[in-house]
């Protein structure tokens, strides 16, 4: 059916039913975004791949970022993001779809002279979520820093995008590009805070290739580690251990905040303690790689908070001797800039250039309490090109090894 105006009425009729929806659209108005909140049902699955060339308000992106459980990314093509398709599936399965030339406008759903096509074929509109779904993959999640970054941009070209659609190009987000990474940006902005407590398909997916790109890089760098002087650093003896979990349960109190590859003691050397938790990896001085919303962390980790009591109380005992503390610091001052030390819960930071002597070190080290992590380690932007597809393993690598003979010391022997 051909529907020349007032594409507004006829989508009304068939979203109060949906059960989920799919709308890829170029352009989205505030006023265009609430029509269709006011009429899908709060039960309802909602799948938004918007455009961004032809100026979509902010605030539609701000109220996307109020309710995360609507999965809705923005598509960035080379030219021009410029579909305007609406797919319904009502409640008896049967399926809907709407394609032409209105934008999810007040002009476009109901004053405009448009042509869209009604389609119920089932057929052709199982093609059209297999369409949405492959574009869908490639976009890019709402985070804060992007709406806040577009904003920016919008009140600088909005004006100019008005008067001439190719102004829009100015639009494109810096921020939402992929510059070869090995973890794309989606896979760092699922760590945005918005995302911690969020449990749903699409965001288990994202986390689930973090985790996958993660033991992508372990079978990189693992064989390498003796040819970089790393003798004595294991993987988890649990394969399904070595990344952390990427989904929710009751022991990480049921959110994500960080996915990490990390590396310890070996089982051989943990079965000699007496106590079941002592035999616990994660509650030892462990090596972690971590991924977060903007950074890749680099990590010596002094067991966890409330962990890890057996390498504590070695590493003070050890801080007594003048010689390890005069080996502590000067192993620990050949790091370069961006290293810190976080020694009371991430509150409290000292940057590796800001100590002047083994005094100062040595007292920061008396500060760590067993109720928190111990960390000495850099974060690197996620932009950054020593975190590219042919660069990371390389990074790491040195990374590892600049951190290996800190962790010597620390670790309980």
């Amino acid at each position: 059916m051909i529907i020349t105006t007032d594409l507004k009425k006829h989508l009304e009729h068939e979203i109060t039913n949906a059960s989920c929806v799919w709308i890829a659209s170029a352009m989205i108005s505030l006023n265009g975004w609430r029509f269709l909140q006011r009429n899908i049902p709060e039960s309802a699955f909602q799948f938004f791949l918007i455009g961004i060339d032809l100026s979509t308000a902010p605030s539609v992106f701000e109220e996307i970022l109020s309710k995360p459980e609507i999965g809705a990314r923005v598509y960035e093509a080379d030219y021009t993001y410029h579909p305007k398709v609406y797919i319904i599936k009502k409640g008896n399965g049967e399926l809907a779809a709407f394609i032409g030339s209105s934008n999810t406008t007040s002009w476009g759903l109901e004053k405009n002279v448009e042509m869209n096509y009604q389609i119920h074929d089932q057929n052709e509109c199982k093609k059209l979520i297999k369409w949405f779904n492959s574009l869908y993959a490639n976009g890019y999640l709402v985070t804060p820093d992007f709406v806040s970054n577009y904003k920016t941009k919008y009140a600088k070209y909005s004006i100019r995008a008005k008067a001439n659609e190719e102004a829009g190009n100015a639009m494109k987000m810096d921020i939402t590009k992929d510059k070869g990474q090995f973890f794309s940006s989606n896979q760092h902005a699922v760590f945005a805070e918005k995302f911690h407590y969020i449990q749903n398909k699409e965001l288990l997916e994202i986390r689930r290739n973090v985790k996958n790109r993660f033991i992508e890089l372990h079978e990189a760098i693992f064989p390498q580690f003796s040819k970089y002087g790393i003798t004595d650093l294991h993987c988890h003896h649990q394969s399904r251990e070595r990344v952390s979990r990427h989904y929710f349960n009751q022991f990480s109190g049921n959110y994500v905040n960080a996915i990490w590859l990390h590396y310890g003691k070996s089982k051989s050397h943990l079965v000699k303690y007496p106590k079941e938790k002592d035999q616990s990896f994660i509650n030892h001085a462990r090596i972690q790689v971590i991924i977060h919303e903007d950074n890749i962390g680099i990590w010596l980790v002094l067991g966890k908070d409330w962990g890890s009591q057996i390498d504590r109380d070695y590493f003070r005992k050890e801080m007594l001797k003048s010689s390890v503390r005069k080996q502590f610091y000067n192993i620990l001052i050949n790091l370069d800039d961006t290293y810190w030390i976080d020694y009371k819960g991430y509150s409290l930071r000292a940057w590796i250039k800001d100590i002047k002597s083994i005094k100062d070190l040595h007292n920061i080290t008396l500060k760590e309490n067993i109720k928190n992590y111990f960390i000495i380690g850099c974060n690197i932007d996620w932009l950054d090109s020593r975190l590219s597809v042919k660069n990371i393993s390389t990074t790491v690598l040195e990374e590892l090894r600049n951190l290996y003979p800190l962790y010597e010391i620390m670790r309980h022997k």
